[in-house]
């Protein structure tokens, strides 16, 4: 048989195959394979260390059912609110891992390995959707404009084993589901993927929502109660399952607003039970059949309020208000648009060129009759506009709008060249140059490159994957302002690891590192549970130091350690200037304090017990022969 022409070859290329994916993936792979060198010890978010430490904990036999985190604000009241479902894959590829190398070594080959497997199923969701909407020639963009998207390949780089990319990918499937032609199948699927999202954590639920109305809109317009029945027995069956697969029996009674719980497993199992119990029914006519989709919506909702009231405030209702005051409302992640726009100016330009680039791609969408009349193409279009819409608001939904926009993008590009190939025009040509031109990465160059230097607030921000990628660094805090990645690189805390095990006050953003790279316990960390840790850390670093020292005696802290990377004592000048964190910052150590560990990024003092503070107070007092007194060398004063 002859070989096939060169450009035949081509154009098969550029329609669905494996190979595009698989070399697309191996691209990306090669393209981070330069952080091997420093994966498991230089960390660019908090929540990569703190998942590392849960595996870990795992992994020496803590229970399954058990998040509690024994060292973080102990003794421990509550437990984590992330999923053992993320901890398990990781888990388990370390074990494999350990049969043939050490365990170090495991870690960083999972740490390596999942992040990139889960873009795997990420790439292939975006190329479905895409040739569902815009036919073969979008198979190609799909897959390019996903592997150059700067803020969603952010969350699939080696090291990134936070719950975002599955998350990102669980979405893309659900969506993808809802374009297949309506089944029973199709409703069994679309529930289980949204009994495992909420599992995994509640950024998707306005996604599941979405989907649960897609679903009850069919049942209500046309009467085919197939699809909605199973849908409604999956999502409430599937919701228990999750529920009683990740959760012990004693947690299954109690509501919570920011994980699976008895608020949401009620408001599943109202909710699916009573549409299937619609559809089996199935009233005539759409006025009774939406009359009774809204009975049983009220009572779902209901239902949710009922174990925790508070949840109907959203997922951090039952923060305390002195929480946001110090930490919450200075995270990164959850300011709006703007006030990321004047740190990371060209970044948040380019954030945004894929979601408008898809509103622009809906409308032309649109033109054709029948995705004009599909309910989950406007789901998809809703999605992404709904996604940018709250990262305007909360900059951290921006990922979520881009990895949405992707195939909407490259649906309009295929489309497009499908016309033109209809028209006599090149469609290879056409694909090609519409890719290139969406892609972010081109973007970003392009405007780096015209903007000027002064109009951009932050240099480095030309080169970031990441700031919109994983802007998880708090702002202006005592607690946790600009930790960079100096303060979560494990091996700058050497020093502090080869100290007796203690209690350690730092910086909000130094807990995770600390538990990470040493077997100390911590104050504080970026958990919105450990509310009583959150307010007596910045207590402690933000009061004067006497009356840190007695917080810290209350807390029997042992250490206190400080990166000198870190912005926080420059903001806490300002605010606080009599505070202990900028007298340890400028070296006025104050009465029972003792540097240890030498010089370094991270600073550690041991805390004096006071008798032993009043021993050595004495001792000083009595061989010193200059005119400075005791008391006041050992205060700084």
């Amino acid at each position: 048989m002859p070989a096939a022409p060169r450009a035949d070859l081509v154009v098969r290329l550029m329609k669905p195959s494996p190979l595009v994916i698989a070399v697309a993936w191996a691209f990306i792979v090669a393209h981070f394979a330069a952080k091997w060198a420093t994966i498991g010890d230089v960390f660019s978010d908090t929540d990569d260390a703190m998942r590392l430490v849960e595996v870990r904990d795992l992994l020496a036999g803590q229970g399954w059912f058990d998040l509690h985190q024994y060292r973080l604000d102990p003794p421990a009241d509550l437990p984590m609110h992330w999923s053992r479902l993320v901890d398990l894959p990781i888990a388990l590829t370390i074990r494999l891992a350990e049969m043939v190398v050490p365990t170090a070594l495991a870690e960083k080959v999972a740490m390596y390995l999942w992040p990139t497997l889960v873009l795997i199923p990420a790439l292939l969701a975006v190329r479905r959707i895409a040739c569902r909407l815009g036919g073969d020639w979008a198979a190609l963009p799909a897959v390019y404009l996903t592997a150059t998207c700067a803020p969603v390949i952010g969350q699939f780089v080696p090291g990134r084993i936070d719950h975002h990319n599955l998350q990102i990918t669980l979405t893309l499937w659900l969506l993808a589901v809802l374009l297949e032609p309506p089944s029973r199948r199709r409703g069994l699927l679309a529930a289980a993927l949204s009994a495992v999202m909420l599992a995994v954590g509640l950024e998707t639920l306005p996604f599941i929502v979405a989907a649960a109305g897609a679903v009850a809109h069919r049942w209500v317009v046309e009467d085919d109660g197939e699809e909605a029945l199973a849908y409604g027995l999956g999502l409430a069956s599937g919701t228990l399952a999750m529920m009683a697969a990740t959760l012990p029996p004693k947690l299954w009674t109690m509501g919570a607003c920011d994980a699976l719980s008895a608020n949401y497993a009620a408001l599943a199992m109202v909710g699916g039970f009573g549409l299937a119990a619609g559809a089996r029914v199935s009233p005539q006519g759409r006025g009774l059949r939406l009359a009774f989709l809204a009975a049983v919506g009220g009572l779902a909702l209901f239902a949710f309020a009922l174990p925790e009231p508070s949840c109907l405030r959203g997922p951090f209702g039952q923060l305390l208000p002195e929480v946001r005051a110090v930490w919450l409302d200075g995270v990164t992640e959850i300011q709006p648009w703007h006030v990321f726009f004047s740190a990371h100016r060209v970044d948040a330009v380019v954030a945004l060129i894929l979601p408008v680039l898809a509103a622009l791609a809906t409308l032309y969408l649109a033109r054709d009759g029948d995705l004009r009349r599909s309910v989950p193409f406007w789901v998809l279009a809703g999605a992404a506009a709904f996604a940018t819409f709250v990262g305007l608001i909360q900059i951290r939904t921006i990922v979520y709008a881009c990895a949405l926009s992707l195939p909407l993008v490259a649906a309009a590009i295929g489309r497009s060249a499908a016309d033109g190939e209809t028209a006599g025009r090149s469609a290879t040509v056409t694909v090609l140059v519409a890719t290139v031109l969406a892609s972010s990465s081109l973007a970003t160059y392009v405007i780096a490159k015209l903007v000027p230097a002064s109009w951009r607030a932050d240099e480095a921000s030309v080169t970031a994957t990441a700031a919109v990628a994983d802007p998880t660094a708090p702002t202006a805090s005592p607690t946790g302002a600009g930790a960079g990645a100096a303060c979560m690189t494990l091996s700058n805390y050497a020093g502090l690891a080869g100290q007796p095990p203690g209690l350690v006050a730092a910086e909000i953003n130094l807990g995770p590192s600390i538990l990470a790279a040493t077997p100390h316990s911590v104050v504080t960390a970026p958990y919105h549970r450990m509310q009583r840790g959150i307010l007596d850390g910045d207590r402690i670093l933000r009061s004067k130091p006497d009356e840190a020292a007695a917080l810290i005696d209350l807390r029997r802290v042992d250490y206190v350690a400080l990166c000198t990377a870190s912005t926080s004592a420059v903001s806490a000048r300002e605010t606080e200037p009599q505070s202990l964190l900028v007298a340890l910052t400028e070296g006025r150590i104050p009465s029972r304090f003792e540097e240890i560990g030498g010089a370094g990024v991270i600073r550690v003092f041991r805390v004096l017990p006071a008798t032993a503070y009043a021993q050595l107070r004495g001792s000083l007092a009595f061989d010193r022969t200059d005119a400075t007194p005791a008391s006041d060398a050992l205060t700084g004063d």
